[in-house]
């Protein structure tokens, strides 16, 4: 009886033991398991409220206001309408490109609106053809001796005048109802007058004497 009645203290106190090992581990596996899930909710965002597949819609690229500026951005280049015109935009035999004092104006307005002006793809247009792809979309300037018009302003934006030869008034036609890409463009011609790179381009392409800029309206 006295084995018996020493023996039981013992057994009781290996069972605490155990107890005591078996939650605290039972403790650790839940403390992982939580961790787990909470590190797989942290690293997806929360589903789009009202999905049928609780699926995370994708993030819109923010729009800059101007549809044409948009279209450029996610094409990565621009399309122009060119007419060919010596001095301004003449097509290179050799290249199939076209260099002049127009398209180094080009050339300006697409790093400023951040597309490579060598993948500038041109749509040799002329007369009316130019206004018609402005209207539709198809085209997202237009230039090659792009006289100003009154009836030309009515159909299409013109930004300039940045170039008067022979008392015409030379601009750069635009989509109609886009005065973002206006004062953009507006913007590239402005500096071009002020940091010298217009006389320059004169000089080059169209000879001396160099006149002062126009005054762009």
């Amino acid at each position: 009886m006295r084995r018996r009645g020493w023996l039981r203290p013992r057994r009781i106190g290996c069972l605490l033991i155990l107890l005591v090992i078996v939650g605290i581990a039972a403790l650790w596996l839940l403390g992982r398991a939580v961790d787990g899930v909470t590190d797989r909710f942290r690293d997806h965002p929360a589903p789009v409220a009202g999905s049928p597949f609780d699926t995370v819609a994708p993030a819109r690229p923010a729009s800059s206001g101007s549809p044409a500026i948009d279209r450029i951005t996610r094409r990565g280049k621009l399309i122009v309408a060119v007419q060919e015109r010596r001095g301004l935009a003449q097509r290179s035999p050799g290249s199939g490109g076209y260099t002049g004092f127009d398209i180094a104006m080009l050339d300006l307005i697409a790093r400023d609106l951040g597309v490579d002006p060598a993948r500038t793809s041109f749509k040799p247009l002329t007369g009316g053809s130019r206004e018609a792809a402005l209207g539709r979309g198809e085209a997202d300037l237009a230039l090659g001796g792009y006289a100003i018009t009154a009836a030309r302003s009515a159909e299409v934006g013109i930004a300039g005048p940045y170039l008067v030869l022979g008392g015409t008034e030379y601009g750069i036609g635009l989509p109609p109802g886009d005065p973002v890409l206006r004062e953009r463009v507006t913007a590239v011609l402005r500096r071009a007058f002020d940091d010298g790179t217009w006389a320059r381009r004169y000089a080059e392409d169209l000879g001396a004497p160099v006149p002062n800029p126009p005054v762009l309206r």
